[in-house]
């Protein structure tokens, strides 16, 4: 997955509407730190360059390169698990 790609959560996947969880159809797995609001924002549209940027406007003074690498090895190891597709 690079900067230029699209995500999207795969079919039958689906965060949970209030828990920190995303649902599978082997189960759930466990989210912790900013990994929901990430997930919530792959839609099929967005960039991950575009996820990225929303995520530094909305944490002020966060550190862009952590805050990418952060995005992209949340996001390779969901794609890895079969959860995010591009």
């Amino acid at each position: 997955m690079n900067m230029d790609s699209i995500p999207r959560i795969a079919p039958g996947c689906r965060l949970h509407p209030t828990d920190e969880v995303l649902l599978v159809p082997e189960g759930a797995l466990q989210l912790s730190g900013p990994s929901r609001e990430i997930l919530q924002r792959l839609d099929g549209q967005r960039s991950v360059q575009a996820i990225v940027e929303e995520l530094l406007q909305q944490y002020p003074g966060a550190d862009a390169e952590e805050v990418r690498g952060d995005v992209l090895s949340l996001l390779d190891r969901m794609a890895e698990r079969g959860v995010v597709r591009v």
